[in-house]
């Protein structure tokens, strides 16, 4: 299963997901502070790739934006430190300090810091075909759903041309594909993130574009097998698949056969920077708690 999208508003989409992060509201503090040590901290990468030079440190705060536990900070600083190490910050120190997380890295990286705090929930959902059976406040919504058309489309804080609320996974929505201006209508999702067992940007041997490829975990390679074989049956728009990443559709392919190798490719015209963006939020999985970026500092 493969997606076609033109360069500019793929990458277009990546950037505004990565740096804006959800733009939720209903921060709170918590009293008690707690840090990790530094040895824990300091995430190891390959000398190839380190953060760019320039003398100093960089350091961004985030904030969490729900009223967290220490046990779910605490998960979310360890998940930063594993995108730290796929960002290829040499030497990030993490640390949780109540409710905010600081990262802390020599050289000029706020860039990447500030793509660290995307929430990276990957979802799978089926499109479904709007009829008379669609619920009234479902149907309502989709008919309502103004989608920019794709040289128009520009990055903003929903992540859609028109503001769609959040839904949870098991429920079905609606939303906009930014690459290519359609609107979909979608089922719960049948699968999601936590069964992507890794992530790989590579350039395609045949159309010379950079790609994402996804490798699923035993059960989501059964999962898509059994979601996949489903949709090969069904006429179109039904048989499209569509992948969406914190509420925006990335992705929404046709689906011609039942896919058992436990493999999914994002294909989107993507620069070699933006694949590996993406490659390296999915691959560590979604935040336990969404972050916002409070506060960048260069030292």
């Amino acid at each position: 299963m493969r997606s076609s999208h033109r360069a500019g508003p793929a990458a277009a989409l990546l950037a505004a997901l990565i740096a804006l992060g959800p733009a939720l509201a209903g921060c709170s503090s918590d009293s008690a502070d707690s840090s990790d040590g530094p040895a824990a901290d300091r995430a190891s990468t390959s000398a190839s790739a380190t953060a760019s030079s320039g003398g100093g440190d960089t350091t961004v705060t985030y904030d969490a934006t729900a009223a967290p536990g220490s046990d779910l900070m605490q998960r979310t600083a360890d998940r930063l430190r594993a995108r730290a190490k796929a960002f290829g910050l040499a030497g990030a120190l993490i640390a949780v300090h109540g409710s905010t997380i600081t990262a802390q890295t020599p050289g000029d990286a706020a860039d990447k810091l500030r793509r660290m705090a995307a929430t990276a929930e990957l979802l799978f959902r089926p499109v479904l075909t709007p009829s008379r059976s669609t619920p009234p406040d479902l149907r309502k919504r989709y008919d309502a759903l103004q989608c920019a058309a794709p040289s128009s489309a520009t990055p903003s804080s929903t992540g859609t041309p028109a503001a769609v609320k959040p839904v949870a996974a098991d429920q079905p929505t609606v939303g906009c594909d930014r690459t290519t201006g359609m609107k979909y209508l979608m089922g719960p999702a049948e699968l999601d993130g936590s069964e992507v067992k890794s992530a790989k940007a590579q350039l395609d041997s045949q159309s010379h574009e950079w790609t994402v490829m996804l490798d699923f975990t035993p059960a989501g390679r059964t999962a898509f097998a059994r979601s996949t074989a489903r949709l090969a049956q069904l006429v179109s728009p039904g048989n499209q698949l569509a992948m969406v990443l914190d509420g925006t559709i990335i992705s929404a392919p046709s689906v011609q056969s039942a896919i058992t190798g436990g493999q999914a490719q994002i294909a989107g015209d993507f620069k070699q920077a933006d694949a590996e963006s993406l490659a390296a939020l999915l691959t560590g999985g979604a935040l336990p708690i969404p972050l916002v970026v409070k506060d960048v500092t260069k030292d």
